[in-house]
């Protein structure tokens, strides 16, 4: 009496769907058995019962750095100074040699040192 190859897979593969799920079933079980035993056997505080717990949660600083933009802005820089190359994302602010803006002939406005306004003011 000879066994097919298909008879043999479909054995194969029986037999391993039907350990996983019984795996599956008792990892769950013992997850919520020791969840359980840990809770009734603490009667301090909710700090003392998961101190196990606490370095395993993500910190406040951690969240606030990793949220945090990785350039400059030009709106971070001083207000005296002149933002080289537009502060295109990713670019060095001191690509050429001359960074500052060509002259401004406005009569009529306020002007900053940087922008070499006629009236120097």
């Amino acid at each position: 009496m000879e066994t097919s190859p298909t008879k043999i897979l479909s054995f194969h593969l029986s037999f391993l769907l039907l350990f996983l799920a019984i795996t599956r079933r008792g990892a769950s079980v013992f997850a919520t058995s020791d969840t359980r035993v840990a809770r009734v056997q603490c009667n301090g505080s909710i700090a003392e019962c998961n101190a196990d717990l606490e370095m395993l949660m993500e910190s406040d600083v951690s969240r606030r750095f990793l949220q945090s933009k990785k350039y400059i802005s030009p709106g971070a820089l001083k207000r005296d100074q002149a933002v080289c190359n537009s502060g295109a994302k990713g670019e060095a602010y001191s690509k050429s040699d001359d960074c500052l803006p060509p002259e401004s002939n406005h009569y009529n406005r306020g002007c900053s040192k940087i922008y070499r306004c006629r009236d120097g003011s």
